[in-house]
Protein backbone atom coordinates (compact mmCIF):
# COMPACT_ATOMS: atom_id res chain seq x y z
CA UNK A 1 0.00 0.00 0.00
CA UNK A 2 0.81 3.68 -0.56
CA UNK A 3 3.04 5.00 2.61
CA UNK A 4 1.51 7.97 1.68
CA UNK A 5 -2.09 6.88 2.36
CA UNK A 6 -0.83 4.82 5.05
CA UNK A 7 0.76 7.60 7.04
CA UNK A 8 -2.52 10.08 6.39
CA UNK A 9 -4.98 7.10 7.62
CA UNK A 10 -2.57 6.71 10.85
CA UNK A 11 -3.39 10.63 11.48
CA UNK A 12 -7.23 10.77 10.37
CA UNK A 13 -7.40 7.56 13.01
CA UNK A 14 -5.96 9.50 15.78
CA UNK A 15 -8.17 12.60 15.13
CA UNK A 16 -11.53 10.56 14.67
CA UNK A 17 -12.14 11.24 11.23
CA UNK A 18 -13.93 8.65 8.46
CA UNK A 19 -12.70 10.72 5.75
CA UNK A 20 -10.40 14.04 4.62
CA UNK A 21 -11.28 16.41 1.96
CA UNK A 22 -8.60 18.06 0.14
CA UNK A 23 -8.18 21.20 -1.76
CA UNK A 24 -4.91 22.48 -1.29
CA UNK A 25 -2.48 21.88 -4.92
CA UNK A 26 0.15 20.12 -2.66
CA UNK A 27 -2.38 17.97 -0.56
CA UNK A 28 -4.32 16.68 -3.60
CA UNK A 29 -0.98 16.56 -5.18
CA UNK A 30 0.62 14.51 -2.30
CA UNK A 31 -2.87 12.23 -1.69
CA UNK A 32 -3.35 11.25 -5.47
CA UNK A 33 -0.26 12.66 -7.60
CA UNK A 34 -2.66 14.80 -9.84
CA UNK A 35 -1.28 18.53 -10.53
CA UNK A 36 -2.12 20.56 -13.65
CA UNK A 37 -1.61 24.02 -15.19
CA UNK A 38 -4.46 25.35 -13.33
CA UNK A 39 -2.99 25.06 -9.78
CA UNK A 40 0.16 26.68 -11.25
CA UNK A 41 -2.04 30.39 -10.78
CA UNK A 42 -2.36 29.87 -7.58
CA UNK A 43 -6.36 30.81 -7.73
CA UNK A 44 -8.17 32.17 -4.99
CA UNK A 45 -10.55 28.94 -5.25
CA UNK A 46 -9.41 25.35 -5.26
CA UNK A 47 -9.69 24.23 -8.80
CA UNK A 48 -9.53 19.95 -7.64
CA UNK A 49 -10.08 18.25 -5.06
CA UNK A 50 -9.74 14.70 -2.99
CA UNK A 51 -11.28 12.73 -0.95
CA UNK A 52 -9.54 10.47 1.18
CA UNK A 53 -11.59 7.71 3.58
CA UNK A 54 -10.37 6.62 6.65
CA UNK A 55 -11.13 2.69 5.81
CA UNK A 56 -8.81 1.69 2.95
CA UNK A 57 -11.30 -0.80 0.99
CA UNK A 58 -12.75 2.56 -0.05
CA UNK A 59 -11.59 3.99 -3.10
CA UNK A 60 -9.83 7.64 -2.89
CA UNK A 61 -11.98 10.07 -5.35
CA UNK A 62 -10.57 12.57 -7.50
CA UNK A 63 -12.01 15.76 -8.38
CA UNK A 64 -11.34 17.62 -11.53
CA UNK A 65 -12.81 19.91 -14.33
CA UNK A 66 -14.27 17.62 -16.71
CA UNK A 67 -12.20 19.60 -19.49
CA UNK A 68 -9.21 17.89 -17.71
CA UNK A 69 -9.81 14.59 -17.67
CA UNK A 70 -7.71 14.19 -20.94
CA UNK A 71 -5.24 15.22 -18.56
CA UNK A 72 -5.35 11.93 -16.90
CA UNK A 73 -4.21 10.10 -20.30
CA UNK A 74 -1.22 12.43 -20.55
CA UNK A 75 0.20 11.99 -17.61
CA UNK A 76 0.19 8.09 -18.06
CA UNK A 77 1.94 8.90 -20.89
CA UNK A 78 4.71 10.68 -19.37
CA UNK A 79 5.15 8.07 -16.68
CA UNK A 80 3.11 10.08 -13.94
CA UNK A 81 -0.28 8.36 -13.76
CA UNK A 82 -2.70 9.73 -11.26
CA UNK A 83 -3.22 7.12 -7.99
CA UNK A 84 -7.31 7.69 -7.23
CA UNK A 85 -9.73 4.96 -7.95
CA UNK A 86 -12.19 7.01 -8.73
CA UNK A 87 -12.78 10.24 -10.69
CA UNK A 88 -15.58 12.67 -9.94
CA UNK A 89 -15.57 16.18 -12.60
CA UNK A 90 -17.40 19.62 -12.14
CA UNK A 91 -17.57 22.55 -14.76
CA UNK A 92 -15.03 25.17 -15.39
CA UNK A 93 -16.50 28.37 -15.88
CA UNK A 94 -17.46 27.62 -19.70
CA UNK A 95 -14.21 25.36 -20.47
CA UNK A 96 -16.23 22.01 -20.37
CA UNK A 97 -19.19 22.62 -21.84
CA UNK A 98 -17.31 24.11 -24.67
CA UNK A 99 -15.34 20.93 -24.56
CA UNK A 100 -18.60 19.00 -25.04
CA UNK A 101 -19.48 20.28 -28.58
CA UNK A 102 -18.86 18.42 -31.14
CA UNK A 103 -16.44 19.62 -33.88
CA UNK A 104 -17.62 17.81 -37.22
CA UNK A 105 -13.97 19.04 -38.90
CA UNK A 106 -11.86 17.62 -36.24
CA UNK A 107 -9.83 14.26 -36.84
CA UNK A 108 -10.22 11.23 -34.75
CA UNK A 109 -7.93 11.67 -32.16
CA UNK A 110 -5.81 8.38 -29.80
CA UNK A 111 -5.59 11.28 -27.03
CA UNK A 112 -9.68 11.81 -27.39
CA UNK A 113 -10.15 8.07 -27.56
CA UNK A 114 -8.07 7.07 -24.14
CA UNK A 115 -9.74 9.77 -22.33
CA UNK A 116 -13.25 8.95 -23.25
CA UNK A 117 -12.23 5.18 -22.33
CA UNK A 118 -11.36 6.49 -18.78
CA UNK A 119 -14.30 8.50 -18.79
CA UNK A 120 -16.23 5.35 -18.74
CA UNK A 121 -13.74 2.98 -16.41
CA UNK A 122 -13.55 5.28 -13.93
CA UNK A 123 -15.50 8.38 -13.60
CA UNK A 124 -18.92 8.54 -11.64
CA UNK A 125 -21.64 10.36 -11.03
CA UNK A 126 -22.59 13.44 -13.45
CA UNK A 127 -20.60 16.57 -13.94
CA UNK A 128 -21.75 18.90 -11.39
CA UNK A 129 -21.79 22.99 -11.57
CA UNK A 130 -18.99 23.76 -9.30
CA UNK A 131 -16.35 22.36 -7.08
CA UNK A 132 -18.65 22.09 -4.16
CA UNK A 133 -21.87 20.79 -5.68
CA UNK A 134 -19.23 17.97 -6.90
CA UNK A 135 -17.87 17.34 -3.20
CA UNK A 136 -21.54 17.21 -1.74
CA UNK A 137 -22.58 14.94 -4.34
CA UNK A 138 -19.69 12.46 -3.92
CA UNK A 139 -19.77 12.77 -0.09
CA UNK A 140 -23.40 11.56 0.49
CA UNK A 141 -23.10 9.32 -2.54
CA UNK A 142 -20.54 7.48 -0.39
CA UNK A 143 -22.52 7.63 2.63
CA UNK A 144 -20.79 10.27 4.30
CA UNK A 145 -23.80 12.71 5.41
CA UNK A 146 -23.18 12.56 9.15
CA UNK A 147 -19.56 11.40 8.68
CA UNK A 148 -16.65 13.41 10.86
CA UNK A 149 -14.29 14.97 8.07
CA UNK A 150 -11.12 16.75 8.17
CA UNK A 151 -10.42 19.63 5.43
CA UNK A 152 -7.31 21.34 4.83
CA UNK A 153 -9.32 24.19 3.87
CA UNK A 154 -12.13 24.77 6.46
CA UNK A 155 -14.10 27.15 4.17
CA UNK A 156 -14.79 24.12 2.50
CA UNK A 157 -16.02 22.40 4.87
CA UNK A 158 -18.14 25.11 5.92
CA UNK A 159 -19.91 25.66 2.46
CA UNK A 160 -20.31 21.70 2.43
CA UNK A 161 -22.61 22.02 5.37
CA UNK A 162 -24.72 24.78 3.90
CA UNK A 163 -25.70 21.68 1.52
CA UNK A 164 -29.00 20.18 3.21
CA UNK A 165 -27.63 16.87 2.48
CA UNK A 166 -24.66 17.17 4.94
CA UNK A 167 -26.05 19.41 7.50
CA UNK A 168 -24.69 17.06 9.79
CA UNK A 169 -21.75 16.62 8.43
CA UNK A 170 -18.80 17.26 11.25
CA UNK A 171 -16.26 19.61 10.06
CA UNK A 172 -12.68 19.51 11.46
CA UNK A 173 -9.73 20.71 10.58
CA UNK A 174 -6.44 18.46 8.61
CA UNK A 175 -4.15 20.79 8.22
CA UNK A 176 -1.85 19.63 10.51
CA UNK A 177 -2.45 16.49 9.70
CA UNK A 178 -1.81 16.64 6.29
CA UNK A 179 1.99 18.47 7.22
CA UNK A 180 2.47 15.63 9.43
CA UNK A 181 1.88 13.14 6.93
CA UNK A 182 3.84 14.64 4.22
CA UNK A 183 6.97 14.88 6.52
CA UNK A 184 7.81 11.58 6.50
CA UNK A 185 8.96 11.05 2.91
CA UNK A 186 7.76 7.98 0.53
CA UNK A 187 10.26 5.33 -1.35
CA UNK A 188 9.34 7.28 -4.34
CA UNK A 189 10.16 11.05 -2.86
CA UNK A 190 13.13 9.76 -1.32
CA UNK A 191 14.48 8.35 -4.71
CA UNK A 192 13.05 12.20 -6.56
CA UNK A 193 15.46 13.72 -3.55
CA UNK A 194 18.14 11.75 -4.60
CA UNK A 195 18.06 12.91 -8.40
CA UNK A 196 17.76 16.47 -7.54
CA UNK A 197 21.16 16.72 -5.16
CA UNK A 198 23.05 16.34 -8.77
CA UNK A 199 20.83 19.38 -10.01
CA UNK A 200 20.84 21.46 -7.26
CA UNK A 201 24.74 21.57 -7.42
CA UNK A 202 24.52 22.59 -11.11
CA UNK A 203 22.62 25.13 -10.58
CA UNK A 204 24.48 26.76 -8.22
CA UNK A 205 27.82 26.02 -9.61
CA UNK A 206 26.29 27.45 -12.60
CA UNK A 207 25.11 30.33 -10.54
CA UNK A 208 29.07 30.72 -9.34
CA UNK A 209 30.12 30.42 -12.73
CA UNK A 210 29.06 33.91 -13.91
CA UNK A 211 30.12 35.85 -11.27
CA UNK A 212 32.36 38.46 -12.01
CA UNK A 213 32.77 42.60 -11.96
CA UNK A 214 30.39 44.03 -14.35
CA UNK A 215 27.41 41.61 -14.46
CA UNK A 216 24.16 43.04 -12.31
CA UNK A 217 22.56 40.87 -10.19
CA UNK A 218 19.45 41.41 -12.50
CA UNK A 219 21.47 39.71 -15.12
CA UNK A 220 22.67 36.86 -12.81
CA UNK A 221 19.30 35.79 -12.06
CA UNK A 222 18.78 35.98 -15.56
CA UNK A 223 20.82 33.70 -16.68
CA UNK A 224 20.71 31.09 -14.09
CA UNK A 225 16.65 30.92 -14.51
CA UNK A 226 17.37 30.54 -18.07
CA UNK A 227 19.54 27.41 -17.38
CA UNK A 228 17.01 26.00 -14.80
CA UNK A 229 14.59 25.87 -17.30
CA UNK A 230 17.14 24.41 -19.70
CA UNK A 231 17.58 21.39 -17.19
CA UNK A 232 14.08 20.66 -16.90
CA UNK A 233 14.13 22.94 -13.55
CA UNK A 234 11.04 25.16 -12.68
CA UNK A 235 12.48 28.44 -11.03
CA UNK A 236 11.23 30.06 -8.47
CA UNK A 237 10.56 33.28 -10.66
CA UNK A 238 13.31 35.61 -12.53
CA UNK A 239 14.28 35.74 -9.21
CA UNK A 240 15.64 32.74 -8.46
CA UNK A 241 18.41 33.33 -6.17
CA UNK A 242 16.72 34.39 -2.76
CA UNK A 243 18.85 36.78 -1.31
CA UNK A 244 20.57 40.09 -2.60
CA UNK A 245 19.59 43.29 -4.13
CA UNK A 246 20.23 47.35 -4.01
CA UNK A 247 19.09 49.96 -1.81
CA UNK A 248 19.86 53.69 -2.42
CA UNK A 249 22.77 52.15 -4.93
CA UNK A 250 24.33 49.99 -2.44
CA UNK A 251 24.42 45.95 -3.54
CA UNK A 252 23.27 44.47 -0.57
CA UNK A 253 24.19 40.87 -0.31
CA UNK A 254 21.45 39.30 2.60
CA UNK A 255 18.37 41.67 1.32
CA UNK A 256 15.79 39.36 0.26
CA UNK A 257 14.79 39.24 -3.47
CA UNK A 258 15.17 42.93 -4.84
CA UNK A 259 16.12 43.82 -8.36
CA UNK A 260 19.69 45.59 -8.68
CA UNK A 261 21.24 47.10 -12.24
CA UNK A 262 24.53 48.10 -10.72
CA UNK A 263 27.10 46.04 -12.01
CA UNK A 264 29.07 43.90 -9.28
CA UNK A 265 32.35 44.74 -8.03
CA UNK A 266 35.46 42.99 -7.24
CA UNK A 267 35.50 42.40 -3.48
CA UNK A 268 31.42 41.85 -3.38
CA UNK A 269 30.15 39.06 -1.08
CA UNK A 270 27.32 37.47 -3.17
CA UNK A 271 25.05 35.43 -1.83
CA UNK A 272 24.16 32.37 -4.02
CA UNK A 273 20.75 30.35 -3.18
CA UNK A 274 19.36 28.61 -6.23
CA UNK A 275 15.48 27.69 -5.47
CA UNK A 276 13.16 26.28 -7.91
CA UNK A 277 11.54 22.41 -8.43
CA UNK A 278 12.14 19.24 -10.33
CA UNK A 279 9.62 16.63 -10.41
CA UNK A 280 7.36 18.65 -8.06
CA UNK A 281 9.74 18.75 -5.26
CA UNK A 282 12.05 21.70 -4.27
CA UNK A 283 15.63 22.80 -4.89
CA UNK A 284 17.06 24.58 -2.27
CA UNK A 285 21.09 24.76 -1.81
CA UNK A 286 22.88 28.08 -0.72
CA UNK A 287 26.61 28.83 -0.77
CA UNK A 288 28.46 32.00 0.11
CA UNK A 289 30.98 33.53 -2.95
CA UNK A 290 33.22 36.17 -2.88
CA UNK A 291 34.64 37.83 -6.37
CA UNK A 292 38.31 38.06 -6.43
CA UNK A 293 40.29 36.77 -3.35
CA UNK A 294 38.44 36.73 -0.28
CA UNK A 295 41.11 38.23 2.81
CA UNK A 296 42.25 35.32 5.06
CA UNK A 297 40.38 36.56 8.24
CA UNK A 298 36.82 36.12 5.83
CA UNK A 299 37.98 32.84 5.21
CA UNK A 300 38.88 32.12 8.88
CA UNK A 301 35.23 33.00 9.66
CA UNK A 302 33.63 31.15 6.62
CA UNK A 303 35.70 27.67 7.88
CA UNK A 304 34.62 28.42 11.55
CA UNK A 305 30.69 28.59 10.66
CA UNK A 306 31.37 25.97 8.30
CA UNK A 307 32.39 23.75 11.39
CA UNK A 308 29.23 24.72 12.74
CA UNK A 309 27.48 23.94 9.95
CA UNK A 310 28.74 20.25 9.87
CA UNK A 311 28.35 19.75 13.49
CA UNK A 312 24.22 20.90 13.80
CA UNK A 313 23.78 18.38 10.41
CA UNK A 314 25.81 15.89 12.63
CA UNK A 315 22.80 16.47 15.23
CA UNK A 316 20.09 15.76 12.82
CA UNK A 317 20.16 12.18 13.37
CA UNK A 318 16.55 10.08 13.84
CA UNK A 319 14.97 11.11 17.77
CA UNK A 320 17.04 13.93 17.87
CA UNK A 321 15.06 17.57 18.37
CA UNK A 322 15.94 20.38 15.32
CA UNK A 323 16.04 22.79 17.75
CA UNK A 324 19.32 22.25 19.29
CA UNK A 325 20.78 22.83 16.29
CA UNK A 326 21.04 26.50 16.80
CA UNK A 327 22.35 26.24 20.37
CA UNK A 328 25.29 23.27 18.87
CA UNK A 329 26.22 26.08 16.03
CA UNK A 330 25.87 28.96 18.44
CA UNK A 331 28.13 27.55 20.84
CA UNK A 332 31.11 26.66 18.36
CA UNK A 333 31.28 30.10 16.12
CA UNK A 334 30.86 31.52 19.54
CA UNK A 335 33.92 29.10 21.11
CA UNK A 336 35.63 30.39 17.58
CA UNK A 337 35.50 34.18 18.10
CA UNK A 338 33.22 35.03 15.24
CA UNK A 339 31.80 38.61 15.33
CA UNK A 340 28.84 39.20 16.55
CA UNK A 341 27.64 35.32 16.73
CA UNK A 342 24.16 36.22 17.84
CA UNK A 343 23.74 37.00 14.02
CA UNK A 344 24.24 33.47 12.83
CA UNK A 345 20.42 32.32 12.13
CA UNK A 346 20.35 28.16 11.94
CA UNK A 347 17.18 26.48 11.47
CA UNK A 348 16.59 23.57 9.92
CA UNK A 349 13.35 23.15 8.20
CA UNK A 350 11.03 20.39 6.63
CA UNK A 351 11.47 20.63 2.62
CA UNK A 352 9.13 18.88 0.17
CA UNK A 353 6.45 19.83 -1.93
CA UNK A 354 7.08 23.09 -0.43
CA UNK A 355 10.35 24.85 0.30
CA UNK A 356 9.85 24.84 4.33
CA UNK A 357 7.27 22.37 5.71
CA UNK A 358 7.14 22.42 9.53
CA UNK A 359 5.32 20.07 10.86
CA UNK A 360 4.72 21.78 14.33
CA UNK A 361 1.28 23.12 13.77
CA UNK A 362 -0.48 26.00 12.45
CA UNK A 363 0.73 28.74 12.64
CA UNK A 364 4.29 27.02 12.17
CA UNK A 365 6.11 29.88 10.42
CA UNK A 366 6.28 31.99 13.83
CA UNK A 367 8.84 31.28 16.84
CA UNK A 368 7.12 28.08 17.36
CA UNK A 369 8.53 26.41 14.04
CA UNK A 370 11.59 28.05 14.93
CA UNK A 371 11.99 25.80 18.05
CA UNK A 372 11.46 22.78 15.68
CA UNK A 373 10.41 19.42 15.75
CA UNK A 374 11.60 15.77 16.52
CA UNK A 375 12.88 13.98 13.86
CA UNK A 376 11.96 10.74 12.11
CA UNK A 377 13.21 8.36 9.41
CA UNK A 378 12.73 9.01 6.27
CA UNK A 379 12.38 12.98 6.96
CA UNK A 380 14.24 15.23 4.53
CA UNK A 381 15.42 18.32 6.27
CA UNK A 382 17.07 21.72 4.74
CA UNK A 383 19.60 22.84 7.55
CA UNK A 384 20.51 26.50 7.33
CA UNK A 385 23.55 28.58 8.27
CA UNK A 386 22.63 32.32 7.64
CA UNK A 387 25.71 34.48 9.18
CA UNK A 388 24.29 38.26 9.00
CA UNK A 389 27.43 39.75 11.35
CA UNK A 390 28.75 43.45 9.44
CA UNK A 391 32.77 43.31 10.75
CA UNK A 392 33.70 41.23 7.65
CA UNK A 393 30.14 40.36 6.05
CA UNK A 394 28.05 37.77 5.53
CA UNK A 395 28.63 34.20 4.79
CA UNK A 396 25.17 31.84 4.18
CA UNK A 397 25.03 27.40 3.56
CA UNK A 398 22.56 25.64 3.34
CA UNK A 399 22.28 21.68 2.38
CA UNK A 400 19.43 19.27 2.20
CA UNK A 401 19.28 16.25 4.23
CA UNK A 402 17.62 12.65 4.18
CA UNK A 403 17.69 11.01 7.70
CA UNK A 404 18.43 7.57 7.40
CA UNK A 405 18.85 4.72 10.22
CA UNK A 406 22.67 5.59 10.21
CA UNK A 407 22.05 9.24 9.99
CA UNK A 408 21.98 12.61 7.87
CA UNK A 409 22.95 12.14 4.40
CA UNK A 410 23.67 15.32 2.53
CA UNK A 411 21.86 15.49 -1.09
CA UNK A 412 24.08 18.03 -2.73
CA UNK A 413 27.85 17.99 -3.27
CA UNK A 414 28.75 21.30 -4.02
CA UNK A 415 31.99 21.88 -1.78
CA UNK A 416 30.69 24.06 1.45
CA UNK A 417 33.87 26.38 0.08
CA UNK A 418 33.84 30.26 -0.50
CA UNK A 419 32.77 30.27 -4.15
CA UNK A 420 33.52 32.86 -7.18
CA UNK A 421 36.15 34.33 -8.96
CA UNK A 422 39.74 34.27 -7.87
CA UNK A 423 43.02 36.64 -9.18
CA UNK A 424 40.56 39.00 -11.25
Amino acid sequence: MDTRLVRMRAGMAQAGLDAVVLTNQYDVLYATGYTSLLERWNLQEPVAAAIVPLDPRRPVILAIPEANIALLAVMVEAGNPDRAAEIRVFDLLTFCDMARQADPWARRSVLAEVATEMYTRRVRGRCEPDIIACLAATLSEHGLQRANIGFDDLRVGMALRKDPRLAAIAVEDALDLMIRARSVKSAEELAAFRRLGPVGDRCVEFAASLLRPGITWTELQRQVAAFMVSIDVMPLDEGVLLFGGVFAGEFIPELFRTRSDRPLEKGQIVILETLGQMEGFWIDINRTAYIGNPPAEYLRMHDAIRAAFLRAAEHMKVGNHTGECARIAYEHVKAAGVPAPEKLLTLAHGIGLTPVEMPVGFPSYGLKGAQGFVIEENMVISLDCLYFGGKYGPCHMENVYIIEKAGPVPTYRAPLEVLGPRNI
